[in-house]
């Protein structure tokens, strides 16, 4: 009998030791939000300074939790950003970095590359550890390698249980009468050919030149066949498409009502997961031009179509806000909201009229490697750890994302790999005063066009600054090319810039390169960029594989490559 109450108490003494031992266990870890804006600017919103756009939900975040005033993005445009995003990773370590010469972001749903299933993402930290893992919304990371089916760089391939969104990006050949991006130029190329074949036949037929008919005949049937497409809109269907999980539900996706879609959609995803733990990437379309915006929402800004847009991204926030307070889930959400980049300044509608977002005081923008390019609007509210209401200066990445979900939840990051985010907790929790990264690189490509650098003591933050865009050609630039990484669009600066952004955030005046501590200072550089790149191992280059390849191409109702999603209408809010 005694000994059979022994093995009792000494049973229940082991259970309570596994309790408490086991602070994140499935039950006890913390739900995860992501808030992935594109394109947004970090004046673009009420808690950094914006005083016209109405932001309330966003801003409440802020109130509510901690606002990253230095958080940057690991590169200043959207496939190589979201890679490091995803992996903790640098883009250039995952093959993800462009050459010369190649696009810096994937611009077809048909192009064999994307980020490589050997690369482990915080939604596979996740999923195999109880998580229920979805991705609503922009994907743009690749989506199949040799066929139309094998979805190899697919979210579902990457970690995620649920997917709903566009796999590649919101184009301009994405809205009506916009511009196609496979045969950007097939118009005129298509004027100018019928014309020459037409000047070609009347000579023939004075027999000023002889031209063999076949070929005539050959050529006439190419340019008819290119202008059948055009007018057909397979060019614009094959881009913009809209998927749930592996199926395509609707090509060319309507823009109109997207976000409304999308954030009933996470909430279902929310309501469907709980009680087991989840993360939720929302990974807005918006605020990429083209500019779309739902019906209640148009007109509704001082900042026309843009503030429209913002002002519509604000109320979704606080619709899925909404649905954590709902479901009882607030305390043990971590909630991080961020954008992928800086604005794109020199957007321009048909009107002429400037349609991008802004970047306050910061110098740049999307494309380019000065803060206005890579600074980006962070916000982080976890109620029952993070306190309400601070603010960190230091710096942090939004890569970091990744070894902080892995410290919230206890679950080891891969151990066969250089990590290069930090984890966030230690500065949101005020266990570390300074930041966790002495040393960032800012990549444009395949070349580092910058290096931030913290010193462990002290309050200067220098950044070393060696390329930025030439101006002379910012007239002649391509849309998706923006400035380029390399060549004569940019000006490399010997000697190289060196700016305090402690004391000059607008980076404006740099250092003296006469005074005492300006080698000091790069020598330190220099030093961590030569250790930086010996880490840098050689991988396949996946945007090498940008090219359109017609056999990968997804598609519904085959050949005709159009459908439309059931039930895409919702009831939209009363706005006042």
């Amino acid at each position: 009998m005694y000994s059979a109450v022994k093995i009792q108490i000494a049973g229940l003494m082991l259970i309570l030791l596994a309790v408490l031992v086991l602070p994140c266990s499935a039950k006890q870890r913390p739900n995860i939000v992501i808030l992935l804006v594109d394109d947004l600017g970090i004046a673009d919103i009420g808690c950094f300074g914006n005083d016209t756009i109405r932001t309330p939900h966003i801003d409440k975040l802020a109130r509510e939790g901690a606002a990253l005033r230095h958080n940057l993005s690991p590169a200043p445009i959207c496939t190589p950003s979201r890679a490091a995003f995803m992996t903790g990773r640098y883009a250039v370590r995952l093959g993800m970095a462009a050459k010369p010469e190649e696009c810096e972001v994937f611009v077809h749903n048909a192009a064999s590359g994307g980020l490589p299933q050997n690369e482990t993402t915080f939604a596979e930290l996740l999923s195999g550890n109880g998580y229920m893992t979805g991705l609503v919304g922009k994907w743009h990371l690749g989506l199949n390698l040799a066929s139309s089916s094998d979805f190899h760089f697919h979210p579902l391939k990457h970690g995620f249980n649920h997917f709903y969104g566009i796999p590649l990006t919101n184009f301009y050949g994405c809205e009506p009468q916009g511009v196609d991006y496979i045969l950007p130029n097939l118009k005129p190329l298509t004027l100018t050919a019928l014309i020459v074949l037409g000047a070609a036949s009347l000579l023939k037929r004075h027999i000023y030149i002889k031209i063999h008919l076949s070929l005539l005949l050959l050529i006439v049937l190419f340019y008819a066949f290119l202008l059948l497409i055009d007018l057909s809109g397979i060019v614009t269907n094959c881009t913009c498409l809209l998927m749930r999980g592996f199926d395509v539900v609707e090509q060319p996706v309507v823009l109109e009502n997207l976000t409304t879609r999308l954030t009933d959609d996470a909430i279902k995803f929310m309501r469907k997961s709980h009680p087991k733990p989840f993360l939720l990437l929302m990974s807005y379309v918006k605020v990429h031009t083209p500019l779309f915006t739902s019906k209640p929402f148009q007109g509704h800004s001082k900042h026309g179509s843009y503030g429209d847009n913002v002002e519509e991204l604000d109320w979704s926030v606080g619709q899925i806000m909404k649905e954590l307070d709902d479901l009882g889930l607030r305390n043990e959400t971590f909630v991080y909201f961020t954008s992928d980049h800086g604005p794109h300044l020199h957007q321009f509608n048909q009107k002429g009229k400037n349609i991008g977002g802004w970047k306050g005081n910061f110098r740049g923008g999307k494309g380019n490697n000065w803060e206005g390019g890579i600074r980006v609007p962070t916000l982080v509210r976890w109620p029952s750890h993070i306190e309400s209401g601070i603010n960190i200066t230091e710096p942090t990445n939004n890569f970091d994302i990744f070894s902080t979900i892995a410290d919230m939840t206890g679950i080891p990051e891969p151990a066969d790999r250089i990590i290069d985010g930090k984890s966030l907790l230690p500065l949101l929790t005020k266990q570390e005063e300074y930041s966790a990264h002495e040393f960032m690189y800012h990549y444009c490509g395949k070349d580092i066009h910058a290096v931030r650098y913290r010193p462990k003591r002290g309050k200067s933050i220098w950044k070393a600054v060696f390329k930025t865009p030439n101006p002379a050609f910012f007239d002649v630039l391509d849309e998706y090319k923006l400035y380029g990484c390399y060549g004569d669009k940019l000006i490399t600066h010997k000697p190289t810039l060196l700016f305090d952004l402690t004391a000059d955030p607008s980076e404006s005046n740099p250092l003296v390169p006469t005074k005492p501590h300006y080698n000091e200072i790069m020598k330190h550089i220099n030093k961590a960029i030569k250790h930086h790149q010996d880490t840098i191992a050689q991988v396949p280059n996946q945007l090498s594989k940008n090219i359109w390849y017609p056999w990968l191409q997804v598609c519904c109702n085959f050949p005709l490559c159009s459908c439309v999603e059931n039930n895409t209408e919702f009831v939209y809010p009363k706005l006042t």
